[in-house]
């Protein structure tokens, strides 16, 4: 029986898949795949439904989605590892304080996404992420990670949207699950790691799970010592070449006072090809 998404504050774990094709033609893959409910407690099973709501939560955030709007915008994940920078990288591309971010941990409680304003009808309803209840308004301390603030700025381009997501390595379980989550559902995961992280171990088995999946992937290697620059980021160059993701680019952005707004400075990145 085909099913609707849900609405509400459901988490990324316990909303159901789109059942149905688009028009309601019959069940779909993710209909086939909820199906399989795996009762049995045999060796292994544990892993096995972990696999099965991660392909629910592929079908259902970014397959679908991606079927049957081809052309709405390119969705850009900014995730990666605790203190990594990831809310002041998004703030200071946008060029206004829309995501929160501070020295507490956890600071990404909700995921903020961050769009042109010609661009939120694509957003605004259950179409893509349809497990997340819809919030708009500045940042509070009360965001939960069952919901999705919606920030319209005319800063992003049309075609455009960035969307900052909570830690992966997170103190707080629901964090980590939703993370994964968007970032299963990403055009473009754009990781953002520091000179002391770039080596975690969590951060490169998602980034295996990106080269399987076909993701394109981009990093920003933040806060970099002037000193330690070239060293560090041919080192980080090196083990995206052993990863597979060689043709990955590299974005340094060197150690320097951020504004008064928490912001970096305009102009203090360099670019290039991991390999």
């Amino acid at each position: 029986m085909c099913g609707a998404p849900a609405t509400g504050n459901a988490g990324p774990r316990d909303r159901p898949p789109r059942h149905c094709a688009p028009g309601g033609r019959g069940p779909t893959a993710a209909g086939a795949v909820a199906a399989s409910s795996l009762p049995l407690p045999v060796e292994q099973v544990a892993a096995e439904r972990t696999n099965r709501v991660e392909l629910l939560n592929q079908l259902d955030d970014y397959v679908l989605p991606r079927l049957t709007s081809i052309d709405a915008p390119l969705l850009c994940v900014v995730g990666g590892s605790t203190g990594a920078g990831k809310s002041t990288l998004v703030n200071s591309l946008v060029g206004d304080v829309v995501s929160r971010s501070g020295v507490l941990r956890p600071t990404t409680r909700a995921s903020v996404l961050i769009h042109n304003p010609d661009d939120t009808r694509w957003f605004a309803d259950q179409r893509v992420l349809p497990g997340l209840a819809r919030l708009t308004g500045a940042p509070t301390q009360q965001d939960d990670p069952g919901q999705l603030r919606l920030v319209a700025s005319r800063n992003i381009p049309p075609g455009l949207a960035l969307l900052d997501a909570p830690d992966i390595d997170s103190v707080v379980e629901a964090n980590r699950d939703l993370a994964r989550q968007l970032l299963a559902a990403a055009d473009l995961w754009l990781f953002v790691t520091t000179a002391t992280r770039y080596a975690d171990a969590v951060p490169w088995g998602l980034l295996q799970q990106a080269t399987e999946r076909g993701t394109s992937v981009a990093v920003v290697l933040n806060r970099v010592p002037v000193d330690a620059m070239e060293e560090v980021r041919a080192d980080l160059a090196g083990m995206l070449m052993q990863q597979g993701l060689g043709q990955s680019p590299v974005f340094a952005v060197l150690e320097s006072r951020l504004s008064e707004q928490g912001c970096c400075p305009p102009v203090r990145s360099s670019g290039c090809a991991a390999g």
